[in-house]
């Protein structure tokens, strides 16, 4: 009996030997096989950082299939592929991957981009919020003011104005402190055509940053857009003080003189004044409605210009000067159902004065 035990115990240490070896060994080739995964990744996403997705697709899809349970690895190979236009298999590895996690926000964000690529506007908007209201594995805050900037950026370039200012309100109060983030934000009111929050995000960062030139440039395009014409030319002469190109800025500085000129709601002109500048503000409005070019507007045409024609004897009323604003202002709307926004040099102060005449 003594010779069989001693026999089975050899036996089993041997069996628990190699099944220890053969654990080892398996440990081993795993943590290489993790280890040549982490190689391929990182070298297929510096070659993807560099622009040449191409490239970086093999890499990426090595590591990938190395190791499957790495999102980051299939989401890398995701944005590789729809780099490089294989929309279609891009697509499936990002279902796949939030099919297993809806609320990663990585992955929310990779769909979005690729359903943005693909014109598919409203999905794209609709995985842009989840991402960011997703979950992110580290830096949760600034990635998500990232993905809602990027969501501005496209709703601004598409000119939703409306939806542009929904994101644009929270954007202002989660990156409350990265100017240049705000920096963006300010530009982004002005084109949602909030002028008033782009002068307070303005004038806030300026406070910080006195020497900006920039910053007075922003200004000075806000304050133009709320008809604060003298205030606008003072922050363009800013702008160039603090080291601008006046080249660039002297057309602006021009244009804000012009319209000062033009202005007729200012409180401290006379009657006589007014009735000038607004009789000169039709004339430009009927101007820019004859370059349109439109026919069918000929009693409009005839009853401005009867306007005009008219002899006014000593001190104008103040209704004198509102019947030809009014005038001009049914003339300009004509103007722009015809012939579509202006955006010409030669009518910018007109339509800065009508706008302000408008609010």
């Amino acid at each position: 009996m003594r010779p069989r035990l001693g026999l089975i115990i050899v036996i089993v240490g041997s069996i628990g030997t190699l099944w220890g070896v053969d654990v080892f060994l398996a440990r081993t080739e795993h943590s290489e096989m993790l280890g040549e995964a982490s190689r391929d990744f990182t070298g297929g996403s510096a070659l993807l950082a560099e622009g040449r997705a191409s490239d970086a697709i093999a890499p990426l899809r090595k590591a990938y299939a190395l190791d499957r349970s790495n999102g980051r690895y299939a989401l890398q190979l995701a944005a590789a592929l729809v780099a490089t236009g294989k929309l279609d298999e891009g697509g499936t590895l990002l279902r796949d991957l939030l099919e297993h996690n809806p609320n990663d926000g990585e992955a929310n964000l990779a769909e979005a981009r690729l359903l943005a690529r693909e014109g598919d506007w409203d999905n794209a908007f609709s995985y842009y919020h989840r991402a960011i209201f997703g979950s992110w594995d580290s830096n949760g805050l600034s990635q998500k003011v990232a993905a809602r900037l990027e969501l501005a950026t496209l709703l601004a370039e598409r000119g939703l104005q409306k939806d542009l200012l929904a994101e644009i309100l929270p954007l202002e109060t989660e990156a409350a402190n990265n100017p240049d983030v705000l920096r963006r934000v300010a530009q982004l009111y002005q084109i949602a055509g909030s002028a008033p929050r782009a002068e307070i995000v303005y004038r806030g960062l300026l406070r910080e940053n006195t020497d900006d030139p920039d910053l007075y440039r922003g200004l000075g395009d806000a304050e133009l857009a709320l008809g604060n014409y003298r205030v606008a030319e003072a922050a363009f002469q800013n702008a160039i003080r603090n080291g601008a190109d006046r080249s660039r800025l002297e057309q602006k500085i021009q244009l804000a003189a012009n319209v000062a000129e033009l202005d007729p709601t200012l409180r401290r002109l006379t009657s006589t004044e007014k009735f000038s500048r607004s009789t000169r503000i039709l004339q430009l409005a009927l101007d820019a409605l004859d370059l349109c070019g439109r026919g069918d507007a000929a009693g409009q045409i005839s009853e401005a210009q009867k306007l005009l024609a008219a002899r006014v004897r000593g001190n104008p009323a103040n209704e004198l000067a509102e019947e030809r604003l009014s005038m001009a202002e049914r003339l300009w709307q004509t103007r722009i159902k015809a012939c579509g926004p202006s955006t010409s040099d030669e009518e910018e102060s007109l339509r800065l004065v009508m706008a302000k005449i408008a609010q």
